[in-house]
């Protein structure tokens, strides 16, 4: 008699039985939120993400078929992302791969990479440095009509409101006419008063705010992740900081106070950025300040081509 766990017993597999009337085509089908090491180095070197959630997904346009091969696309992601490095011939080997599994069930497949960058941040003046987490992902498309791909990142800054900081620089003159008015004075008790805690009247409010910047990638090259985030950062001119010193947090109350912006300004500035930029086509941008003034946020929103 044959043991249950035979190595020549044949096991059923219902994928393969045909429904008794015609279906419709599915757009996707697959699996999400698969755990998958990934391997993505930057330009010089350094590693930036060490693992991932992965979605992936396939058509099936079979009008006959009951299923695709799922197990299939799973042993392919562990092949093509889990022992490597993250590049442009594997992503390309990986979605025809996809296709070609399926044994003619399905003419497209989609990639989802949602990662973390860390990326070492150096403070604005000390010799202090940190570790900044960037959320990530990277969708990639193959049809019959080519391949797409499109990288989602999220950048975090500082914005200070220029009206409060109006109403502030007001607050601070009237106390200082009020105090000084009438009165002979000399530089150095003006520069003790400005220091003292009687200078500090008013603060303009500021606040953690994001940059959520979707790039459709020219070509099928991995996108120099850092060099996106540099050209973000320094069109805001606030990135948050990560290890600091007293020297360090002066100097970044020093360009908020320099860098005022609503959320309009925000988006104007990532627009000009940009709009220029030579691994996209088109790009998308939202804007969220989450405001300390108010219960709520306030967005903008701008999108636009990328003219070269």
């Amino acid at each position: 008699m044959a043991s249950f766990n035979s190595p020549n017993t044949v096991l059923p597999d219902v994928t393969t039985e045909q429904p008794t009337a015609q279906v419709p085509v599915i757009d996707k089908v697959g699996m999400q939120g698969i755990a998958i090491p990934l391997h993505i180095l930057g330009k010089r070197g350094e590693r930036l993400a060490s693992k991932a959630t992965v979605d992936v997904t396939v058509s099936l346009d079979h009008p006959n078929a009951k299923g695709i091969h799922m197990s299939r696309l799973y042993n392919l992601l562990q092949r093509y992302l889990s022992n490597q490095d993250l590049h442009k011939s594997a992503l390309v080997s990986l979605m025809n791969s996809l296709i070609e599994s399926q044994d003619g069930l399905s003419n497209s497949a989609q990639l989802n990479l949602h990662f973390d960058l860390t990326v070492s941040r150096p403070a604005l003046i000390s010799k202090m440095s940190g570790y900044q987490s960037y959320p990530a992902s990277l969708c990639v498309k193959r049809s019959p009509n080519g391949y797409q791909a499109q990288l989602k990142l999220r950048v975090p800054y500082s914005s200070t409101c220029p009206c409060s900081a109006s109403l502030s620089r007001k607050a601070l003159s009237d106390a200082f006419v009020q105090q000084f008015e009438g009165k002979d004075i000399f530089v150095e008790e003006m520069g003790a008063w400005l220091a003292s805690k009687q200078a500090s009247i008013a603060t303009a409010h500021a606040q953690r705010s994001f940059a959520d910047i979707t790039l459709d990638l020219s070509d099928n090259e991995i996108p120099d992740f850092v060099g996106i985030i540099d050209l973000i950062e320094n069109a805001l001119g606030t990135p948050l900081q990560t290890a600091v010193k007293r020297e360090d947090e002066q100097a970044f109350a020093k360009r908020n106070a320099e860098n005022l912006m609503f959320v309009e300004d925000s988006v104007r500035r990532l627009h000009e950025a940009l709009s220029t930029y030579y691994q996209a086509t088109y790009f998308r941008v939202k804007v969220v300040h989450q405001e300390s003034l108010h219960a709520h946020d306030a967005i903008a929103e701008i999108s636009g081509p990328v003219y070269r």
